[in-house]
């Protein structure tokens, strides 16, 4: 879980400092392999995009040879700028963890979980 976890990370950190304006993607894990699948959504409000993303997870899941599927969004968090990581690994449990970020001469520099391994079994 951690190697998928930075990997995203280092993913986001590619759009912030790279791509000019972060959207919202999704990510999944099929056999030892981490797809990434970014789409353009420009005409679109971050809430439609995070809705659309949650239809194709629970797509992902629906697929045996996908073992977790993730959303990658940034946002606010106590005061920080956040990367907030969502893992999906079954139709009812997510994992989701929060790190603060800062952008120095070039350099994303991201800070320990906000979250503490926040996990729930409620509906998603």
């Amino acid at each position: 879980m951690e190697a998928f976890i930075n990997a995203l990370k280092e993913r986001a950190g590619f759009f912030l400092l790279q791509m000019g304006e972060f959207k919202p993607f999704r990510v999944f894990f099929r056999s030892g392999e981490v797809v990434d699948t970014v789409k353009a959504y420009e005409t679109f409000s971050e809430t439609q995009i995070y809705d659309f993303l949650i239809k194709e997870v629970k797509l992902d899941l629906a697929d045996s040879e996908i073992t977790a599927s993730a959303i990658v969004l940034t946002g606010q968090s106590d005061g920080y700028d956040v990367v907030v990581i969502e893992i999906f690994r079954n139709r009812r449990k997510k994992y989701q963890v929060v790190f603060p970020y800062t952008i120095n001469n070039g350099t994303i520099i991201f800070g320990p979980d906000l979250n503490q391994s926040y996990q729930t079994d409620k509906d998603w």
